[in-house]
């Protein structure tokens, strides 16, 4: 349900991001409450950290003018959304409350509820839910273009839907990766026989599609988001199995709310210097959780003086373990109880025992 209105008592703070923004207008409709949709704007002053920034109108602007009435809750995502969201309770007297979305990369005692997935390996904590998956609904069925009977009929089944993303750090799509990923689509085809339609996203390299393009050695179609032929939700509800790159976990998630076998396609990383120090003291202190080591990682990370490091492989393992990959996990179903119980939790902010899924 949505409104314009500024009286709504759900407020949703949208970013660059599309999959962050994805997951907070799903939690938004999934609350089945009047909620306003606030576009932010970031400066350069939005590179620093939050717990620099402050709850001050620093780093950030909005589409339209904030004033009270206040809303009773704020969705938010990202390190640049903090601030707002902090200057928003403030003018409220506190009265407003705060869920983020993933990893806040600030103090997790800033909020009221973080919903977090694996990949971002975030202490547990009372106001940290950490589901599978992140919160998106089933991707809705759209028509194929005009240009679809014609490809379609000229690729045998089964289908390999191979959804290619591009550099998110620390992961990149090199000439290698591109060169590889084209190989293990060949090797995929042989095996289960049909043929593979291969798609980029923004994010995709073109130097990297060219050369899977030209590395690809079975029948396949393949279609660039440039050339404007939407491709991507028809063949979500159309594939026998996926490969996807792992550099998204929205675009992972999408796949495996289809219920058809998904492989993750692991891209090369190339971590600074911040990541490799984060992830080999996150080691240490998983080692050995009682040291002094595991207590000073833990408190940098509640003090907001360390991001918790982004690694996807936590991801795929977790959804490999659940068994949601190869679909013997009932993927959906647990999606579905990730949602009733994320939404139970934000409910209760709000006071009330009614929910929508």
């Amino acid at each position: 349900m949505s409104s314009d209105l500024t009286a709504a008592p759900i407020w949703v703070l949208l970013g660059a991001k599309h999959g962050d923004n994805q997951q907070l207008l799903a939690i938004a409709q999934a609350l089945n409450l009047p909620f306003r949709t606030v576009q932010l704007q970031f400066n350069a002053a939005a590179t620093l950290a939050p717990v620099l920034l402050g709850a001050r109108h620093l780093s950030w602007r909005s589409d339209e003018p904030l004033e009270a009435p206040w809303p009773q809750l704020v969705l938010a995502a990202g390190r640049k959304s903090v601030p707002a969201a902090r200057w928003i309770r403030r003018q409220s007297r506190g009265g407003t409350r705060l869920v983020h979305v993933n990893r806040p990369w600030a103090p997790l005692s800033w909020f009221d509820l973080i919903v977090s997935t694996p990949q971002y390996a975030l202490p547990e904590r009372p106001n940290v839910v950490v589901n599978l998956m992140p919160f998106l609904p089933p991707v809705a069925a759209e028509p194929a273009p005009l240009s679809w009977p014609d490809r379609a009929t000229a690729l045998p089944r089964p289908w390999t839907v191979v959804l290619v993303g591009g550099n998110s750090r620390p992961h990149v799509l090199s000439d290698a990766a591109a060169a590889s990923l084209a190989s293990t689509v060949n090797a995929r085809v042989r095996d289960v026989g049909g043929s593979a339609w291969v798609l980029d996203s923004p994010r995709t390299p073109p130097a990297a599609m060219a050369i899977i393009e030209k590395s690809l050695e079975v029948s396949a179609c393949v279609s660039r988001w440039r050339d404007g032929e939407k491709l991507y939700r028809p063949l979500l509800s159309q594939a026998d199995g996926f490969i996807v790159t792992a550099d998204s976990a929205s675009m992972l998630t999408e796949a495996v709310l289809t219920g058809r076998p998904v492989t993750p396609f692991e891209l090369p990383m190339r971590p600074d210097w911040r990541w490799r120090v984060a992830s080999a003291w996150r080691r240490a202190a998983e080692r050995a959780p009682a040291s002094l080591i595991a207590r000073s990682f833990e408190a940098a990370v509640d003090l907001g003086l360390l991001s918790s490091v982004r690694d996807l492989g936590l991801l795929h393992r977790a959804l490999e373990q659940a068994g949601v990959l190869n679909s013997s996990g009932h993927p959906m179903e647990l999606a579905a109880r990730e949602r009733q119980a994320t939404m139970a939790r934000v409910h209760g902010l709000l006071g009330s025992d009614r929910f929508a899924v």
